[in-house]
């Protein structure tokens, strides 16, 4: 198959590069910028223009650094912000009673465990392990959806097990389009 070059003048949108990245020898990426970059038809490779990627930030990013961004984007990242913070407020609302009752369970388990003699406790130790699972339930189920469940390996806990990250803002929620930070 015979190389070919094609007329950088037809070449106006991403569409139309990636359209002829396969067959045209005269596009291709910027090497410094990574940019789809259209050259003219020498064997030189000048470049004749190149199409800027339409990139997104985070908004972590943004909320600590706000003097390296738009007024625009930095407004757009606090609403993002403020918008989870306030759903994260409301799930902890709704849950909070739920999770004192779970705590005051727990909490009067371990009392009766701790109450009596050691070869009783057997028993009590069942309740004590199920006020402990239904704590954890109602923390799981207050957290974010884009929360990270970690394994403890380390033994960083008395019992082992599972612990619950709830970051700033979740992942799937961290990236600003263009669209939102137009002015």
């Amino acid at each position: 198959m015979a190389q070919r070059t094609v007329d950088p003048a037809k070449i106006k949108t991403l569409a139309d590069w990636t359209a002829r990245l396969a067959t045209a020898t005269n596009i291709g990426f910027d090497p410094e910028t990574r940019e789809p970059t259209i050259y003219d038809r020498s064997k030189e490779r000048i470049k004749v223009s190149s199409i800027p990627w339409r990139r997104e930030v985070d908004t972590i990013t943004v909320l600590t650094q706000p003097t390296r961004f738009s007024a625009a984007t930095v407004t757009a990242a606090t609403t993002r912000n403020t918008t989870i913070q306030e759903q994260r407020a409301k799930t902890r609302r709704a849950g909070e009673e739920q999770l004192r009752d779970a705590e005051a369970t727990l909490l009067s388990a371990w009392r009766s465990y701790k109450a009596v003699a050691p070869e009783s406790r057997g028993t009590l130790i069942h309740e004590v392990l199920a006020a402990e699972m239904a704590v954890r339930d109602i923390e799981r189920n207050m957290a974010d959806k884009g929360r990270m469940i970690v394994e403890l390996t380390t033994g960083t806990k008395p019992y082992g097990g599972k612990s619950v990250y709830v970051p700033p803002i979740p992942s799937t929620r961290r990236g600003l389009t263009v669209e939102d930070t137009a002015a």
